[in-house]
């Protein structure tokens, strides 16, 4: 859950987890401060574990101090259960925000789940991507006071991100790639929001962060290592 006081949004409960493994971490639930003045812009991760045709998208709101807020869009599972992609149709699984430190969400799937991660800035004004974070805050908020079901169709990882998106008036129209989200950059390379200064494959060579997530291992600097050589934010 979040408040804002003034410019000043505390998000209570980010994951901040320690790994040793998949299923072998020491929790951490931390209260963090952003002062949404110092907003830089929106990130995407795709995280993809095996053919590309579709991954998991993960947003990040990067701030001038360096810190960044990380939001992965799941199912809620109890205890015992797992992911089906046919139940994920039916109201089977609560939809959950996962608010963590990047290390986190983004280690978690390069070094220990083995998944191959892209990390791509995305174009746009601090003002807009503010209006963004906060839309997902009524949300998160909203969530907590009265759950909701996870549609593998219309309420995914990326379906309401677009959704989020479309509320602040900055959303794509609806397009394919929006559910074939393996190719959500194409779309975005066509609309402008990622750097098109450089041929689109080679964005996507360079915004591979797998490796350089891998070696900068739970440190400190974690966000700071996997955006080195990354294309620039657009405009």
């Amino acid at each position: 859950t979040a408040t804002l006081d003034g410019s000043r949004l505390t998000v209570r409960n980010v994951r901040n987890f320690a790994y040793r493994g998949e299923t072998d971490f020491t929790e951490r639930w931390e209260t963090r401060t952003y002062d949404l003045d110092t907003l830089v812009g929106f990130d995407m991760f795709v995280s993809f574990w095996g053919p590309t045709l579709y991954g998991h998208t993960i947003g990040s709101w990067e701030f001038g101090d360096g810190s960044h807020l990380a939001v992965s869009i799941e199912t809620r599972k109890e205890k015992g259960e797992a992911y089906s992609a046919l139940r994920g149709f039916f109201r089977q699984y609560e939809l959950y925000y996962a608010v963590a430190d990047e290390r986190d969400l983004i280690g978690l799937r390069t070094n220990h789940r083995g998944e191959t991660v892209y990390l791509y800035r995305i174009g746009g004004s601090p003002g807009r991507g503010r209006e963004l974070l906060l839309d997902y805050a009524r949300e998160m908020n909203a969530l907590a006071e009265r759950p909701r079901w996870y549609n593998a169709l219309t309420h995914n990882c990326t379906t309401t991100i677009w959704h989020h998106a479309k509320a602040v008036g900055s959303g794509p129209p609806l397009d394919w790639r929006l559910l074939a989200n393996g190719y959500l950059v194409d779309l975005a390379y066509q609309r402008g929001t990622v750097d098109t200064g450089i041929p689109l494959e080679a964005v996507k060579r360079r915004s591979d962060i797998t490796e350089r997530a891998r070696s900068a291992g739970g440190g400190e600097d974690f966000s700071k290592v996997i955006r080195e050589g990354l294309p620039p934010r657009p405009g």
